[in-house]
């Protein structure tokens, strides 16, 4: 899979699309909080990102692999789809 787009949206929320398909946006404040993350606490810095197709980046130095994005969208989708789906379910009275 490759990365087709990269956004900022806001602070640490970036919005991600794939080439077969999936989407989302993503938070990354738990991200900027470590390491070598912590100089995207500057906004103006965070707001900077893009993509090569393979990763997410702000620098050669400051990237992320899309496969660790993928599957955090893939598992934000399965909870959203399962609390949908306990919405359908009555109360037990």
């Amino acid at each position: 899979m490759k990365v087709q787009e990269v956004k900022y949206i806001s602070d640490y929320i970036i919005s991600i699309k794939f080439d077969d398909g999936v989407n989302g946006t993503i938070e990354l404040n738990d991200l900027v909080q470590k390491g070598i993350f912590k100089v995207l606490q500057d906004k103006n810095q965070f707001a900077k990102v893009y993509t090569n197709g393979y990763s997410i980046a702000w620098s050669n130095e400051l990237e992320i692999d899309a496969t660790t994005i993928y599957a955090e969208l893939m598992d934000n989708w399965e909870r959203a789809r399962q609390q949908e789906s306990l919405k359908d379910i009555a109360p037990l009275v």
